[in-house]
């Protein structure tokens, strides 16, 4: 178990965040209460590989909300997927924090743009679009698994042309 934080602190410190959430993308109110559910167990599964130094215990949890909230659209049949969930701000504290300035976000942009064109392009689906890797590998045209090492090479140039900034 992560020793920074339980999984009744996990519960008792987001449960009313993540039920808002859930609430304002699934109609179903019994869904509703099974996709709770469902967040939970999925969290303190995965409480253990939980990195605080990749992100805010709130931000971890929020994308485990978002892809459980994904994956209820996915698996049913009569329903699409919204497009685009609404990315409310359930954890406004942690999310200022997390906020990119305008110098952070051009140096992004640069480093973007010196890496080749399918990397780029895979980065954008995957991280600005949310976009799975396997919907990704029939944008672009690749197996899942190449999308799945062309990520992981671009995130590597990426983090390196970013340090090199000085920024990050």
């Amino acid at each position: 178990m992560n020793a920074l934080i339980t999984s009744e602190e996990l519960y008792r410190g987001y449960h009313s965040k993540v039920a808002r959430y859930i609430s304002a993308h699934v109609q179903n109110v019994h869904d509703r209460e099974d996709l709770l559910q469902q967040v939970f167990l999925n969290a303190i599964s995965a409480l253990d590989s939980y990195d605080p130094s990749r992100s805010a215990v709130g931000t971890w949890l929020y994308t485990v909300t978002r892809n459980t909230v994904i994956d209820y659209y996915r698996k049913k049949e009569h329903e699409p997927v919204p497009t685009e969930l609404e990315e409310l701000d359930l954890f406004p504290a942690e999310s200022e924090e997390k906020t990119l300035t305008s110098e952070a976000l051009e140096a992004l942009a640069s480093a973007l743009e010196k890496l080749p064109q399918r990397e780029r392009n895979i980065i954008i689906y995957r991280f600005y679009y949310g976009i799975s890797a396997k919907e990704t590998a029939e944008k672009v045209g690749v197996s899942y698994s190449n999308v799945r090492f062309l990520q992981y090479s671009a995130l590597k140039k990426l983090r390196r042309l970013l340090e090199e900034t000085g920024l990050f």
